[in-house]
């Protein structure tokens, strides 16, 4: 692995968790050709959401060890292309009200931040990496002040819940001196695969939650705001997308709304 690539990345602007995992990636590739690794994980048909981050750890490899510009790396590199993901729906009422009765554990970091994702819509990885001086209030609001993807500054204000979940988790925190809100075992912050391993193990021990994942959360953040009548615009702010059609792509009504909407046409 270059000993600049690390470097590289930081450089870029990019947030702590995306530069882990690029280099969790460089480092699958090994000694092999980075541009012939990425072929083949595509002709193996891997999902596209999972092409996507090695075209970019490759990519910013050919500019740190090769010398490449970014224009003269994406004409070497195939198109990102590969197995579409399965449509994710977002939990449904009953299952989201399981899931806060069945994670709710006071003082927990990992439960903490599963009952905070359908609160915020945050990235896993966003609520993973805030530290304790992330907590912050504009124009006498109360929320989270951090750097998101792409190392832009993002406000993301607390809900009712959010707030008393924050507030009980900091209470039990007490005077603990890590800078990180959620700290891991060996005193960095708690992993996001750390989080998902207990998403897992409350799949298998609740069926009703068998769709349940950070990113299952996220979207029923998403999805609970649209049928609550937010414009599109301003939950791109709350998801923190950069382009509005990100979002607009992100969303789709899930069977719920599907539903109640056949339901309102056969009323009338």
């Amino acid at each position: 692995m270059p000993e600049n690539l690390q470097e590289h990345f930081q450089n870029r602007g990019l947030a702590a968790q995306t530069c882990r995992q690029y280099l969790s990636i460089v480092e699958r590739i090994g000694d092999d050709d980075p541009v012939e690794w990425l072929r083949a994980a595509i002709d193996q048909q891997t999902p596209i959401g999972t092409v996507l981050p090695f075209r970019s750890a490759v990519k910013h490899l050919l500019v740190a060890e090769k010398g490449m510009t970014p224009e003269e790396a994406d004409e070497i590199l195939p198109k990102a292309k590969g197995r579409p993901h399965k449509l994710r729906d977002s939990l449904s009422d009953s299952a989201l009200g399981l899931f806060r009765q069945k994670a709710a554990h006071s003082g927990n970091p990992i439960k903490t931040i599963l009952l905070l994702l359908p609160e915020t819509g945050m990235r896993i990885s966003e609520l993973c990496d805030l530290q304790v001086d992330d907590i912050s209030e504009m124009r006498g609001i109360r929320g989270f002040l951090f750097r998101g993807k792409g190392d832009k500054q993002r406000f993301v204000p607390f809900n009712t819940e959010a707030e008393r979940l924050v507030d009980a988790y900091l209470e039990l925190r007490g005077d603990d001196e890590s800078p990180w809100l959620f700290e891991g075992y060996r005193g960095g912050p708690i992993r996001p695969d750390s989080v998902r391993k207990v998403t897992r193990q409350m799949q298998k021990a609740f069926p009703e939650l068998d769709k349940l994942s950070p990113h299952v959360l996220r979207h029923t953040f998403a999805t609970h705001a649209l049928r609550g009548g937010m414009d599109l615009r301003t939950l791109q702010v709350f998801l923190g997308h950069s382009d509005l059609k990100t979002t607009a792509r992100y969303l789709h009504p899930d069977a719920e709304m599907l539903f109640d909407a056949l339901s309102a046409l056969e009323k009338k």
